[in-house]
């Protein structure tokens, strides 16, 4: 077993030389496995002009070896619809057990028409591409069963709150389902708005699941760090903000999540830092792996490059994940009508020319498949784990990664983001990373010893709203409000809150307001950082969560601070704190 970043050894010359044999076995198996880094990563050559850092990986090791495959794991998948008869997903895919949203389409097939319709069937992959067939990859989960729910269908390219609760919960086909991958979500800078009343009808519905032990809903955080979308119509982050290094959108925006049954994964890439598009926040559970771009300097044009280097930088080079692409060369992300971007590409290409695979799939997208295919071998390995335990197992046992991930400070001084820190419980947490990188072997191995945790308690929501709102002065007198917990919750495992100011932000300018809730224990979560792009007539967080506090004591006084961070020490204030909510689950 391998070990890095504190708890695994960096590996030796004759380690390597034995990885790189059984590398060598396992890709007769699957000639494209010796490049998918995210299983099995010793350093090699992969596609991309840049190497993986040695280790950097799901920390598999000798899971699959063992028949640690995920399976009995049903994995749904909600995305823009699945090739269900692709070579390297067939064998995988449950018969009927697939809905197709789309009219005039059969019921039970999702496989998309649209030729750019790459998504769903990349994610699939990643999760559960048979192993050992002798063609293409491996999923992360090769042994788990997959169904797929096109929610963006070739006619409804919206995803509706019938077709995410049909999926998630109501649909027949989503009765069997343990775990559920959602690489998808809200990217915009407003504030959603999303009721109390809306939490329970999601929350409720999902714990029920799976006979009440709750299914496991895995969920990407977003691709918003910089928010740049090339060739796209998304708006895009002003420079000032991408300058301040806050990340320009925080995941915790889009209000689903932070739902207490969520996990939201950030993505890592190939060096074991986050990668330049990943989105920051609070809301974070743990991390995935979904690389970078996976472009090579002798495929890729060099006028693609100086774009793509113009947005991202150096990290075009960097591998991206490589996984299956729908059947054919005129579907999917690997089309013949679409630039290459590596070797892999097109059907001229010396490495596969069926063009049933990319090397190009990346983004949170890429690293939620990596965690729900973790977390269907978790649930191999102990079958009676509820939701509750499985987050909790994936979130003790990650790995730290970038353990020197740097404080981000404001001109005059003002702490914006923190680094890793340890909360009152030891735990430590990031905004960039959650508790860390998912570790396969280290999960596994808990979950076939974990015990169950206590019944759930739940502080339900309380609140405060003075009869006179506090002004938000500079960093040196932020606004307080504070509410006393007084329900006995040993440990934490979730925070949600709610707060309203009267303060107005045009579009796209640097967002001044930093928002920082604060344990009874003393431990300070950033939950908005300043600087960041936040667009509000009236700032207002329906729903927003943090983890940072997770087995920390929930019994005392929380408190809520908003400081205008640019704000002089002698400048009137602009705005007021009008009310602050909080609710604390737990056991």
């Amino acid at each position: 077993m391998r070990q890095l970043f504190g708890k695994r050894t960096i590996l030796g010359v004759a380690t390597l030389a034995a990885l790189s044999a059984g590398a060598a076995q396992a890709q007769q198996g699957d000639p494209l496995y010796r490049y998918q880094w995210h299983l099995m990563n010793y350093g090699q050559a992969v596609l991309g002009d840049t190497k993986p850092t040695v280790a950097v990986d799901l920390g598999i090791d000798d899971l699959h070896d063992y028949n640690i495959r995920g399976k009995g794991v049903v994995v749904g998948v909600l995305d823009q619809g699945v090739d269900i008869h692709h070579a390297d997903l067939v064998a995988n895919v449950v018969p009927n057990g697939s809905k197709n949203f789309d009219p005039g389409r059969p019921e039970h097939d999702p496989t998309p028409t649209t030729p750019s319709y790459g998504h769903g069937t990349s994610v699939a992959g990643i999760i559960g591409a048979v192993g050992w067939n002798g063609i293409g990859v491996r999923g992360v989960a090769p042994g788990a069963r997959l169904k797929s729910f096109n929610g963006f269908g070739d006619v409804s390219t919206s995803l509706s709150e019938d077709k995410i609760f049909y999926a998630w919960w109501n649909g027949a086909e989503a009765q069997d389902v343990d775990v559920s991958n959602n690489s998808w979500g809200v990217g915009s800078g407003s504030p959603q708005t999303f009721s109390e009343n809306q939490v329970d009808a999601y929350e409720k519905p999902m714990a029920a699941a799976r006979n009440g032990r709750g299914r496991v809903f895995v969920k990407a955080a977003g691709n918003n760090y910089l928010q740049r979308d090339v060739g796209g119509s998304r708006p895009k982050c002003a420079q000032v903000i991408i300058d301040a290094n806050v990340g320009c959108v925080q995941t915790g925006l889009d209000p689903r999540n932070n739902l207490f049954g969520v996990m939201t994964i950030a993505s890592v890439d190939a060096s074991g830092r986050r990668a330049v598009y990943s989105s920051a926040g609070s809301a974070l559970w743990v991390s995935g792996l979904g690389g970078e771009f996976g472009a090579e300097r002798d495929v890729l044009s060099d006028a693609t490059q100086t774009l793509y280097r113009g947005y991202f930088g150096d990290a075009i080079y960097s591998p991206a994940i490589v996984t299956t692409d729908p059947s054919g060369c005129a579907m999917g992300y690997n089309r013949e009508d679409a630039e290459a971007f590596n070797r892999l590409d097109h059907a001229t290409s010396a490495i596969d020319a069926s063009c049933d695979y990319n090397g190009t799939m990346s983004g949170t997208s890429a690293a939620a498949p990596t965690v729900s295919g973790v977390a269907a071998l978790v649930l191999q390995a102990n079958p009676k784990l509820g939701v509750r335990e499985v987050k909790y197992i994936l979130a003790t046992t990650a790995r730290q990664v970038d353990k020197d991930q740097p404080d981000v400070k404001h001109a005059n001084g003002t702490l914006l983001v923190p680094g890793w820190r340890k909360n009152a419980a030891g735990r430590l947490f990031s905004n960039w990373y959650g508790f860390g990188l998912v570790d396969a072997t280290a999960a596994v191995e808990l979950a076939g010893r974990f015990k169950p945790l206590p019944a759930l308690v739940d502080s339900g929501w309380q609140r405060v709203a003075p009869a006179q709102a506090v002004a938000i002065g500079g960093a040196g007198a932020p606004a307080k409000l504070q509410i006393a917990i007084d329900r006995d919750i040993a440990k934490i495992e979730g925070v949600q809150l709610g707060l309203a100011t009267d303060y107005s932000s045009a579009s796209n300018t640097p967002f001044p307001l930093q928002v920082v809730l604060i344990s009874p224990k003393g431990t300070r979560s950033t939950i908005v950082p300043a600087m960041t792009s936040v667009s509000s007539s009236a700032f207002k967080l329906d729903f927003v969560s943090s983890n940072a506090f997770l087995d920390e004591p929930a019994k005392g006084t929380w408190t809520l601070e908003i400081a205008d961070v640019p704000l002089a020490a002698n400048a009137a204030a602009k705005g007021k704190l009008n009310s602050f909510k909080i609710r604390v689950l737990g056991h």
